[in-house]
């Protein structure tokens, strides 16, 4: 799909009701209220609403063009995606997901589904033998394995939306509406969007002249890989109040001379797997300015990669390392 301009997605989607995640189809139902009589000593009556129950069949469009339609809720879900396995988890069906890939590490509890791989092909043989009711996809599953799951009428909803908070939002909303959680995708989207807003809100008031220079590190060595302009992580950084050094940069590579031009003020890495320890001890990093003058950070690689629930904190978190005076 045409990336839209983040910033200006952001604002747009502020003033769209709580429907956001769901900018295709979404229909909540609509609470029953019962009016029942209670023998009081006062004889009054008081008004009693039922819970909210889904209301099915429902249908979505999905990013292959897709209409996908569920007769009733799913009790039996596969994701293929750490980005959809969260955002399951915040909508409270982590119980219904009977398998994951093997990067799906969060919520903790997930970990008891079934292992069925990776991301871009999970065996498909064990995905069947689960007998799901719905899978959940996003970003690296291929098209082969979408179609034979497809062949043998096994609904899948592939979402890979989330250039930008609005395609997240959507993406939270669209699986709220297939596994009857509409209202509790409609508070994840609220809780997310007041945050970002109140991060932005802060970012905005400091009014810098001068941006840091920021240099995002997604890896080293031969291949330099960092997060280009016309990328989301690049648009966060931006959002965030810094000068990303690759924002002329399309895609994810950077040469070594482009990193030397750009004279970062900060260099952001993921956490967790010694890339901070590695640009200080190998030839080129370690002489980089930002290095020597010790202003390399960690970032929770899980939170900022993945376009799911807690996005919202990992802007937060970003912000904070680019103006230490939020912290």
């Amino acid at each position: 799909m045409k990336k839209r301009k983040f910033l200006q997605a952001f604002l747009i989607a502020s003033c769209i009701s709580l429907s956001l995640v769901g900018c295709t189809s979404n229909e909540q139902p609509t609470p029953v209220q019962n009016e029942t009589a209670q023998d009081s000593a006062e004889d009054t009556s008081v008004e009693e609403s039922t819970p909210e129950v889904a209301t099915y069949p429902v249908s979505i469009v999905d990013s292959t063009g897709t209409t996908i339609t569920l007769n009733e809720e799913p009790q039996k879900i596969v994701s293929l995606a750490p980005s959809t396995t969260e955002i399951l988890g915040a909508l409270d069906v982590t119980d219904k997901v009977v398998g994951r890939t093997k990067y799906c590490n969060y919520p903790e509890a997930i970990t008891e589904a079934q292992d069925v791989g990776g991301t871009s092909n999970p065996n498909v043989e064990t995905i069947v033998a689960l007998q799901p009711d719905l899978v959940v996809a996003s970003t690296h599953v291929s098209d082969e394995v979408i179609s034979k799951l497809r062949e043998v009428n096994i609904p899948v909803a592939f979402l890979n939306e989330q250039e930008n908070f609005e395609g997240t939002y959507s993406a939270i909303e669209n699986i709220g509406l297939l596994v009857g959680r509409t209202k509790e995708a409609e508070q994840v989207v609220a809780g997310m969007k007041a945050q970002i807003e109140e991060t932005m809100n802060k970012v905005n008031a400091l009014n810098k002249e001068v941006k840091p220079r920021v240099y995002y590190a997604v890896w080293y060595g031969d291949s330099d890989s960092t997060a280009g302009g016309d990328t989301f992580i690049g648009e966060m950084i931006t959002l965030a109040g810094g000068d990303n050094v690759a924002k002329d940069v399309e895609g994810w590579s950077i040469s070594k001379e482009k990193i030397v031009e750009g004279d970062p003020d900060m260099i952001i890495v993921p956490a967790g797997n010694g890339l901070k320890e590695a640009f200080e001890t190998t030839e080129f990093y370690k002489d980089l300015r930002a290095v020597q003058e010790g202003h390399i950070y960690e970032i929770n690689q899980d939170m900022i990669s993945r376009q799911g629930p807690r996005l919202a904190e990992a802007f937060s978190k970003l912000a904070q390392i680019i103006n230490p005076e939020l912290q």
